[in-house]
């Protein structure tokens, strides 16, 4: 299957990957103004089938994009989106930050936030959008390990629920008590 995201046509596998939501568009767009037209290193945290990495590899060309994601299937659809685009991403498999660089300007997660049971994203493969106790145990584990994979000058930009959230480097605890107040409210 394909679907459409930022104007680009990627392959897809529905119920094994994560299928892209055009709510997503949003954390590619705030990516994309922070970065500017300046050379930056990028990661793209629980890349799925790589469409936030390989938007950003085009649309940002002087930006080093990596891609994580445990998942060998969806990595192997992120690899075929990349060539078949013609973008440069540098694919990793590995738990959220593990085998990335540790100078990084920019780090951009859409990981999963629901609690086990949550409903609505029947189809879709558990591990993708479920994570542990109230949901933030992926985020919890990102947020806590970011600053030793962050520049000086680095940030976070992460999706939850739809609502882009930014944190300079030096914000990271800050962004973890927004997320437990989301989860919370």
């Amino acid at each position: 299957m394909q679907a459409r995201f930022h104007g680009l046509t990627f392959i897809t596998d529905p119920g094994r990957v994560f299928s892209p939501r055009r709510t997503t568009e949003q954390l590619v767009d705030a990516a994309l103004e922070r970065i500017g037209d300046a050379p930056a290193r990028v990661a793209d945290i629980g890349t799925g089938s790589g469409v936030i990495a390989v938007t950003l590899a085009l649309r940002a060309p002087l930006v080093e994009v990596w891609a994580s994601d445990t998942c060998a299937r969806a990595l192997e659809i992120a690899a075929a989106n990349a060539e078949r685009l013609g973008a440069q991403v540098h694919l990793v498999r590995g738990d959220l930050l593990e085998g990335l660089p540790r100078d990084l300007d920019l780090i951009v997660a859409n990981l999963p936030y629901l609690a086990p049971g949550s409903p609505g994203y029947d189809g879709e493969p558990p591990a993708a959008v479920y994570s542990t106790g109230d949901g933030l145990d992926h985020y919890r584990r990102l947020l806590a390990g970011a600053a030793d994979h962050l520049a000086d000058e680095g940030g976070v930009l992460m999706q939850y629920d739809g609502t882009v959230l930014e944190a300079e480097r030096s914000e990271l605890p800050w962004l973890r008590g927004r997320l437990e107040s989301l989860v919370a409210a």
